[in-house]
């Protein structure tokens, strides 16, 4: 990329560590104190030193095609295979202003910070949108870099979901609690433990329980029609990404209403201590031959189960379902809750994507929108034991009951 006429101005940022370059004419250079007000921010975060780098330059194309009013901002923080800096893409209607900061690290919560608190610094919105775009890893990881320090060492770091949660949380209490909507752009993350992790910090949050395409193609027609029609909330703009997204860019996509995870503990747990007075002997045999199975294990039509970096996944629903039946338990209590999810906590579930093969597809017709970790020993759970999910809900009283129990046995 040429550079223009350069007057560099270097600012440290709160940690000391990071510098931001700021180029002449660009009218949102260090100093100034107006902040321009819109009505729509969106701001993306993508992590692209890795082999999804050839398709940043065309997402930002796509972006910057779709700001048809200065109402709406978009801004994209990207970091690219070969490069030295992460960058900074401010679109605004017919203008793209490029910054380069004093890091390589997009895999760092501590940039991630300085991003958003730059943001706020910066620009007023009447909402805000955050999109995080990249891999999904284990259970809690997303968007690798594989350069963090230098484009000539390679290091694979990850970002731990739980560490953005309270830098988010941060951002969305400096702008008022309002941040609508949170994207993880992301493949397996829509499952519980990660949305549960941000029932405070986003009105709504948008994901995909399994893979997702690249590079998506809904930006310039999310984007135009939302500067036509700026004045809907994060649910809305969440429904139009999945109505503008092509179907082979995904098999399901969810949108969780954050509101109602204050009452999702209550429903779960019932289910739950329903399962653990019951019969628990037939599902304990469930539970051993989904765990013990060399590849996915078969699916029917009760209950969905998958597998992601090494990891075992079960659909809330069908399993929780799936359990009530095979102990016996009273179905009045997994009843209530699949209402729950289907009419309040679930928002929205897209499932008529073409992503996944077709001899495949039908495997995971009913899926929820939501998955579970389903850990396979008591090691694999501890490394997630410091999420609240665990403690609101008795997920490991169930998992010591018929999981690590059966090992034992």
């Amino acid at each position: 990329m040429k550079r223009r006429e350069a007057l560099k101005l270097v600012t440290v940022s709160m940690s000391s560590l990071i510098g931001t370059i700021y180029y002449s004419g660009n009218q949102y250079m260090l100093g100034s104190t107006v902040k321009n007000y819109y009505d729509w921010i969106l701001l993306y975060w993508m992590p692209y030193d890795n082999n999804l780098s050839r398709f940043g330059q065309p997402i930002i194309q796509m972006l910057s095609k779709g700001v048809k009013n200065d109402k709406i901002l978009v801004v994209v923080q990207s970091d690219f295979s070969g490069s030295a800096q992460v960058s900074r893409s401010i679109i605004s209607q017919g203008k793209v202003d490029t910054q380069y900061l004093e890091t390589a690290d997009s895999s760092s919560a501590e940039v991630l910070s300085e991003y958003l608190t730059w943001a706020q610094s910066k620009f007023q919105a009447k909402r805000w949108a955050i999109v995080f775009l990249g891999h999904g890893g284990t259970l809690m990881e997303i968007s690798p870099d594989e350069h963090p320090t230098s484009p000539l060492i390679s290091e694979i770091r990850w970002m731990n979901i739980q560490k953005i949660n309270q830098v988010i949380f941060n951002f969305n209490q400096s702008v008022k609690g309002n941040l609508e909507l949170l994207f993880f752009q992301n493949c397996n993350k829509g499952n519980i433990e990660v949305h549960h992790t941000f029932q405070n910090t986003a009105k709504y949050t948008l994901s995909s329980q399994l893979q997702l395409g690249v590079p998506n193609y809904y930006y310039e027609q999310l984007l135009s029609d939302l500067s036509d029609y700026p004045d809907i909330d994060g649910s809305q703009l969440a429904q139009k990404i999945m109505d503008y997204e092509p179907h082979n860019m995904y098999h399901s996509l969810t949108l969780t209403n954050n509101h109602y995870f204050r009452y999702f503990p209550e429903k779960v747990n019932v289910v739950i201590d329903s399962i653990l007075q019951a019969d628990i002997a037939p599902v304990k045999v469930f539970i051993s031959s989904i765990l013990g199975a060399e590849v996915n294990f078969p699916n029917n039509n009760t209950v969905v189960v998958y597998r992601n970096f090494g990891e075992t996944f079960v659909d809330v629903a069908t399993f929780l379902q799936k359990l009530t039946q095979l102990s016996g338990a009273s179905p009045s209590a997994c009843n209530d809750l699949l209402l729950f999810l289907n009419n309040f906590l679930i928002q929205r579930v897209q499932q008529h994507g073409e992503l996944l093969d077709l001899k495949i597809r039908d495997k995971y017709k009913n899926l929820s929108g939501l998955g579970l970790f389903l850990p396979r020993n008591p090691q694999q759970l501890e490394k997630y034991l410091y999420l609240s999910v665990y403690s609101d809900l008795k997920l490991v009283e169930l998992f010591e009951a018929v999981v690590f129990a059966t090992k034992k046995n």
